[in-house]
């Protein structure tokens, strides 16, 4: 086998084997219309979530000024083995009612300089916090905390600087607690803002024992509030707590050294990890998150080490039933192939984490998957990359490009299995792909690389001459019109027929079907970059199983309802972008004419007015519902839903509020990170004309720091979308 990119079409043929192997693992409908997610890559919410990094911690003192007595001063220096700073935020977990979430550092240090006889005269140092040591009950918490919130690995430290005192007492007598505010200044994350402490502080001695509590809101300084969709989100305020143990230097010895924090108590019961939760992370987690996977952005495993070092955390997603990844509900129509555990499983891997993690093999010991999730992948016959790699700018933070990749398709031939691998995971929010004929192939030559990139611009999709199934040409970019006969008959972007999002696997199509390609046919590989960062070049490959035309094989296509989409502003938030026209025009700027007549278009289709879905706005949640046609008879063998980073709820409905109704695919709490392809057990047959009903659901809470906007369907990382697809097997195979 040549390595990909060996020749100047990238294409790499293997030779086909003998036997096919058609696994039904996963739906046909494999694909999404335009993803994106929120300012940073939407993975990047959770990256690093468990990332073993963020578990290393330094646990020393900060240093901070000292300060010299002046007349009738006395100097009281923080003892850090007897301080702490705390927070508490109230915190809501998928599946649990809401409670109070703390954590605390003793990595605190400064000086007090105490005025007896004249309080108010009193002096405080620079405080000195280190953030990077807070810990909870929780590592997965922790691990949060330090690497997507706080970036304690960049901002270890922060600061607080003492401006003022109000209600200070007019003497210190010994014992008696003394009631006063401190107004101050708190730098966290280079991000400085004032902050006022109610103080209760008592003498003894040579030791000053004092009590600081402040309420403070995380978006202030940047870290917050949590949201990682599905899982936990947080409130914004935060209560801050210093209880500080300040000791006359002159009398005591003030330790300068911390030890790391004790362990959450643990119970001792533990299953084998070797034996019971090993085999389970093998058959159910390595395979997503052994290093190179896509969840190994998230948490890798690689070593029984990594495991251990996150066991609250993998107890934690576990028992919530956020991992394994299945965002779809029981009700409706059975689905096959889901990833949840089953609850012998999943307690014994709880009951392990709650031992804190125990370990009976070497920490080195490999982890290495028995099984893929997908079940057996599809054959890579044809391996085609890029043709030349593609460096964007951060001036067009939200870039779609196209690229034709060709196969060499010389006689009919069917496409039954794909596997996308994106080459830069971090800067890639969707790709997408499209059957494209000979004819198209010649007029792509006409623009690619014509700006002196390769490939094109391509926001709406290839912007290519196509053919519907009457074969009558249909222009690009057209917005669709809202006659009952385009509703019947609308099936969505033409040509397009699979693609990769985060949390989609290698796919075969189910029930012994594929795209049928003629020679000279080829695809169109769109990929959507998102820029936070610097561009890097980009080559991203698909990989394709190929049959003979003559094989029994059904030809399959692919039906993308689309619904509008109208978020307005929360009550009482001004911004010029709030309007609505002046955001249609913001998204023409942004994405060309598309980025203004989607949403119009999309109101056309489904018979909706922006009046009448924007009254229903209510609480932050925003809704929508299209019913479109069934476009031909056949048979539905699988579906998929898409929302952005505000999705709060997906459903397809078929025959909706009739008897013969059925719930196709329902999701009751949406996830960006996780839209997944479901098959169908018992594929569903229909006639031409049955409705199907889509209904999506926003919940601007899940992101209260966004730019305020006024949203609708759009292209961009900060828009929404309600898209889905459904897979359909047509009776016609003609």
């Amino acid at each position: 086998m040549n390595w990909p990119g060996s020749r100047a079409d990238e294409m790499v043929s293997t030779e086909t084997e003998k036997r096919r192997r058609r696994w039904p693992y996963w739906t046909a409908g494999v694909f999404v219309l335009i993803v994106a997610g929120v300012g940073l890559y939407v993975w990047a919410q959770v990256r690093e979530l468990t990332s073993s990094k963020y578990n290393v911690i330094n646990y020393t003192v900060p240093s901070s000024p000292h300060l010299v007595a002046g007349q009738g001063e006395t100097i009281y220096r923080i003892d850090p083995t007897k301080s702490a700073l705390t927070y508490a935020v109230e915190e809501k977990l998928f599946g649990q009612d809401a409670h109070r979430a703390q954590g605390s550092t003793n990595g605190i240090s400064g000086d007090i300089a105490i005025n007896t006889a004249n309080p108010a005269a009193s002096r405080v140092g620079q405080i000195v916090v280190n953030v990077e040591q807070l810990h909870s009950d929780n590592n997965l918490r922790d691990a949060r905390l330090r690497a997507a919130n706080l970036s304690s690995h960049d901002f270890p430290l922060a600061y607080l600087t003492v401006s003022d005192f109000t209600g200070m007492p007019t003497t210190f007598v010994p014992d008696k607690p003394s009631h006063f505010k401190i107004q101050s200044q708190l730098t966290v994350k280079k991000t400085p803002a004032p902050v006022t402490w109610d103080v209760d502080a008592t003498l003894d001695g040579g030791t000053l024992f004092a009590t600081a509590t402040a309420h403070v809101k995380m978006s202030t300084f940047g870290i917050g509030p949590i949201s990682i969709a599905g899982l936990v989100s947080t409130s914004d305020d935060v209560t801050l707590t210093m209880k500080l143990t300040a000791e006359d230097p002159s009398k005591f010895t003030v330790p300068t050294a911390i030890a790391a924090p004790p362990g959450v108590p643990r119970s001792g019961d533990s299953p084998s990890f070797k034996q019971v939760v090993m085999p389970a992370l093998q058959a159910n987690c390595a395979s997503c998150h052994m290093s190179g996977q896509v969840g190994s952005a998230h948490w890798t495993l690689d070593t029984a080490g990594d495991a251990a070092k996150v066991s609250d955390g993998i107890g934690t997603v576990v028992q919530a039933k956020y991992m394994p990844p299945w965002p779809a509900s029981q009700v409706g129509v059975e689905l096959t192939h889901s990833k949840q555990l089953d609850p012998k499983t999943l307690a014994a891997i709880v009951k392990w984490s709650k031992a804190g993690g125990p370990l009976d093999v070497p920490d080195s010991t490999k982890i290495t998957p028995t099984k893929g999730p997908q079940g057996t992948p599809p054959r890579r016959d044809v391996v085609m990359r890029m043709p030349q790699a593609y460096t964007g700018s951060l001036a067009n933070p939200n870039d779609y490009r196209c690229f034709v990749l060709d196969p060499h398709i010389t006689k009919p031939t069917f496409m039954t299995g794909y596997a996308v691998t994106p080459g830069n995971p971090s800067e890639i929010h969707h790709v997408q792909i499209f059957h494209i004929d000979q004819s198209q192939v010649e007029a792509s030559a006409n623009i690619s690389g014509k700006d002196g990139k390769p490939g094109w611009s391509c926001y709406t999709g290839p912007s290519l001459p196509s053919r519907g199934r009457d074969r009558t040409v249909v222009k690009p970019n057209t917005p669709q019109p809202s006659s009952g006969l385009r509703r019947r008959g609308f099936t969505g972007q033409p040509g397009l027929i699979a693609g990769w999002v985060p949390g989609q696997d290698p796919v075969i199509y189910s029930m012994n079907s594929g795209i049928l390609m003629q020679p000279g046919d080829a695809l169109v590989f769109q990929v959507h970059y998102h820029y936070t960062t610097t561009p890097k070049p980009d080559r991203s490959t698909v990989a394709i199983q190929l049959d003979p035309g003559t094989a029994p094989i059904k030809k399959l296509e692919i039906v993308n309802p689309i619904a509008p989409v109208e978020i307005p502003c929360m009550p009482g938030v001004v911004a010029p972008l709030c309007d609505r026209n002046a955001a249609l025009r913001d998204d023409a700027r942004l994405y060309g004419p598309a980025g203004s007549f989607i949403e119009p278009g999309l109101l056309g289709l489904c018979g909706k007015t922006a009046a009448e879905l924007a009254a229903n706005f209510k609480d932050g949640i925003a809704h929508t519902t299209c019913d479109t046609k069934v476009p031909f008879s056949g048979t539905i063998t699988g579906t998929l839903g898409h929302m952005h980073t505000l999705g709060k709820t997906f459903r397809f409905t078929l025959d909706p509020g009739l008897p013969t109704q059925k719930v196709l695919l329902d999701i009751p709490v949406w996830n960006f990170d996780w839209q997944m392809n479901y098959e169908i057990k018992k594929p569903i047959h229909v006639e031409a004309g049955q409705t199907i009903r889509m209904e999506c659901s926003w919940d601007r809470s899940l992101e209260p720091n966004r730019a305020p906007k006024y949203i609708v369907f759009a292209e961009g990382t900060e828009d929404e979308m309600c898209f889905g697809t459904y897979a359909i097997i047509p009776d016609d195979q003609s």
